[in-house]
Order: C-alpha cells, then sequence, then structure tokens
C-alpha cells in the first residue's frame, strides 16, 4: 500500500484515539512518551543517514561540476517561497482580521519566551564554535548546520580528482546507497511516527480546549495552509519548471512527507521521510536530494515564516484591541521572513523563535501575550513544518530540473 495513503489512515487512527481518551491525563501522559520516542528515533536516524549522504552527494556533485546549480536553484526556491508566504500571511490577516485566542499558557512568566530564544540562540552558536569534529557530529541532533558544515567539507575532500580518491569515493557512495534503504524503511513505516505524534497533538489540544472555545484563528490558520499548497506552491512551482511539469503531481507524492511534517512538527526527524520521497517519489537523483533537502531544511523555512506572522499579527490585534495598519504587518512579515532564515537553530519551535526574535527587533514589547502561542504549539508548529517539507520536497525537485537530471517515475513504482 502507498505510504500516502498509510500516513493518512495514520492521522485519522490519531484524531481517533484523541477523541476516545478524551480528557484523561493518564492516556496523554503515556501518548506523550510514545510520540517523544518515535520523533527522537527518526531524530537519531536522521542525523547519521545526513552525514553520509550529504558527504556522498557533495562529492558526486562536483564531480560533474553541478553543485553550482543545485544549491542556487534551491536557494533560489527558499527565497521565493519564503517571501511569498510571508506576504500571504499579511494578505490573509487582512481578510480575515481575528484576535489571537486566550490559552492556559497566556499567563506564564513574560520572560519565558525570551529565556527559551537566548538559550537556542547561545546553543546554536556555541555548536558552531569549532572544537572536534567527532563530538560535533555527536551533539548535531536537533541543529543540523554543524554536522551539514563537516560533511560538506567532506565530500569536498571526497570529489573522485585522482586514482588514489577514487576507492574511498566509491565506498562512500556505497555507504550512502545504505542510508536510503534505511530511509526507504523509514518512510514505508513512518505511519508509526505519524500515528503517535498526530495522537499527542490532537489530545493535547483536546484538552486545551482552546480551538473548541474559539475556533476562528485556527481555521484562518489552517485554510491558508490549503490555499498556500493547493494553488501558490504549485504556481511557483510551475513557474520555477518552466511549466514543464505538472505541480500537482509532485504535491500528491510529496504527502508522505507533509502528513509526517504537519503529525510530528520537527524537521529533523522526518529528514529521512524527505530524501527518500524526494528520490523514489520525484524521481529525484540521489546526490541531489542528498544535499537539496538537507539545505532546504535550513533555509526553506517559508511555512513557518507563515505561521509565526499570522500569529503575531492576531497577537498585535488581541493586545491592542484593534488590527493592525498594513504597514506594522508588512514590516513584521518582512522581518518574520530574514528570521525564519536563522530558524534551524530552533527545530520544533520555530514558530516561537521566529516570533519573539521579530519582537526584539522591532521592540514592540506584548508583555507576555505571546506566551499563548505555547498551548496551541501543536497546530500552529505541524503546519509550518508541513509546508516546509513541501517545500523541501518540492525544491529538491526544481534543483533536479535546474541540473536537468530529473525522471519520471510510475506510479507503481512510488512508494
Amino acid at each position: 500500500m502507498k505510504t500516502w495513503i498509510t500516513y493518512i489512515a495514520a492521522l485519522l487512527m490519531g484524531l481517533a484515539t484523541a477523541l476516545i481518551f478524551g480528557d484523561s491525563s493518564s492516556a496523554l501522559s503515556v501518548i506523550s512518551g510514545l510520540s517523544s520516542f518515535m520523533v527522537n528515533l527518526g531524530v537519531c536516524i536522521a542525523i547519521p543517514v545526513l552525514v553520509v549522504t550529504f558527504a556522498s552527494g557533495t562529492a558526486s556533485l562536483r564531480k560533474d561540476r553541478m553543485g553550482g546549480k543545485a544549491i542556487s536553484a534551491s536557494i533560489l526556491w527558499a527565497l521565493a517561497t519564503t517571501i511569498v508566504f510571508s506576504l500571504a500571511a499579511v494578505i490573509l490577516s487582512s481578510l480575515f482580521p481575528v484576535s489571537f485566542p486566550v490559552t492556559s499558557t497566556a499567563g506564564n512568566p513574560q520572560e519565558m519566551l525570551s529565556n527559551h530564544v537566548s538559550y537556542m540562540l547561545s546553543s546554536g552558536y556555541s555548536a558552531l564554535y569549532p572544537r572536534n569534529v567527532f563530538l560535533t557530529l555527536a551533539s548535531s541532533t536537533y541543529f543540523i548546520v554543524p554536522a551539514v558544515i563537516v560533511s560538506w567539507i567532506l565530500g569536498i575532500a571526497l570529489k573522485p580528482s585522482s586514482d588514489i580518491i577514487r576507492p574511498a569515493y566509491t565506498t562512500m557512495n556505497s555507504f550512502s546507497e545504505v542510508m536510503y534503504r534505511i530511509s526507504r524503511t523509514c518512510t514505508v513505516y513512518g505511519f508509526f511516527l505519524v500515528f503517535a505524534s498526530s495522537a499527542y497533538s490532537f489530545l493535547s489540544l483536546y484538552q486545551e480546549k482552546t480551538i473548541q472555545a474559539a475556533p476562528r484563528f485556527a481555521v484562518m490558520l489552517a485554510s491558508g495552509a490549503v490555499v498556500l499548497a493547493a494553488a501558490f506552491i504549485p504556481l511557483l512551482f510551475a513557474i520555477f519548471t518552466g511549466f514543464k511539469k505538472n505541480p500537482y503531481k509532485v504535491l500528491y507524492r510529496s504527502l508522505p512527507a507533509a502528513i509526517a511534517g504537519l503529525a510530528a512538527g520537527n524537521s529533523v526527524s522526518i529528514l529521512t521521510i524527505e530524501e527518500s520521497t524526494a528520490r523514489y517519489n520525484l524521481g529525484v537523483q540521489k546526490r541531489i536530494s542528498s544535499v537539496a533537502v538537507p539545505v532546504l531544511s535550513i533555509i526553506g523555512k517559508g511555512g513557518s515564516a507563515f505561521v509565526a506572522a499570522a500569529a503575531m499579527i492576531s497577537l498585535f490585534q488581541a493586545t491592542t484591541g484593534s488590527a493592525p495598519t498594513l504597514s506594522v504587518m508588512l514590516m513584521a512579515a518582512g522581518i518574520a521572513a530574514i528570521v525564519s532564515f536563522a530558524s534551524s537553530f530552533a527545530v520544533g519551535t520555530e514558530a516561537i523563535f521566529i516570533t519573539v526574535l521579530t519582537l526584539r527587533i522591532l521592540g514592540i514589547n506584548l508583555y507576555g501575550a505571546e506566551n499563548a502561542i505555547v498551548a496551541i504549539l501543536p497546530l500552529i508548529s505541524g503546519i509550518g513544518i508541513m509546508l516546509d517539507a513541501i517545500i523541501a520536497t518540492a525544491g529538491s525537485n526544481i534543483a533536479a530540473t535546474f541540473v536537468g537530471t530529473d525522471i519520471d517515475v510510475p506510479y507503481k513504482d512510488i512508494l
């Protein structure tokens, strides 16, 4: 059975589980532990896969002098989607102004999220400081930039420019194929991750009661995400590929990664699913998906920028009692777009990171109102990562198109 079917079934089972257990706190505790285990397992597998495949992909792209085109396409795609998605948040908030709902975390200490962002920034900077390469790889759990840098350096050195290097290049390429087998297995059985994570998300949101009491913000955010996924991404994809490829074919074949992102709300835990989806469903060469997907997982945060900007504008309205002016919304969305490129510092809480850092840059004090985001973070973060996952998989296909190596995979052969 195709993964997009099993993932949808797992998502619905997660919803059913939440409805069955309802307000049971013990059920939430058990499911929370299971979800945390599955997400951490995904991260644990993703790091060695990333290190090997990124190094191999870099070496292979350098060998054929394709790296420049692949990376340029990925960066351009990340820039375009981030700008468009941030503007979409402004348009959505202008057409459907909604005050952010009061949640159970709204009364938390004012400095709570600010301290969290400061800690994430400090941890990220510390991880980037060169010390011991093995320690760097061992500590690259949620912040993958150091692992990418080490793999990139290794990949540069692995370019088979002489006979003595070719055996090492061949060996690394073989190990990369092994890692893709692991990724394929993770994707086939990824419905376990989707079920556990979605059950926790639905159950925590159900027990929070905010969405049931004040559903307008959630409806606005979900509706905006659907429009972005169904209209904006296909249009951008068609423009980037010269209207030569069917964007909706790419969209539905990216569903496994999108659904996994919606459920897990963690971009690193679904990295293996994104890479195998790009290769086996979209026909992207291994070397391109190995490089483009991690790069886009770091800088392709248009979805996170969208949800953060929408939440921030909604918070402005809730705090002041009136909708902010267009200039304020555009400024907030613009800063959010810029900050999103550094949001991989805070994997799993990108929306919080972007919101708090944007408020700092603008010098706006909401007196702790931003704490309200925490209670419905599974919804906000899930939608953001879902869109980011589509950006990553579609972007890898665009990179393959730029290089001229993309192929059409028959439906019977996709995962």
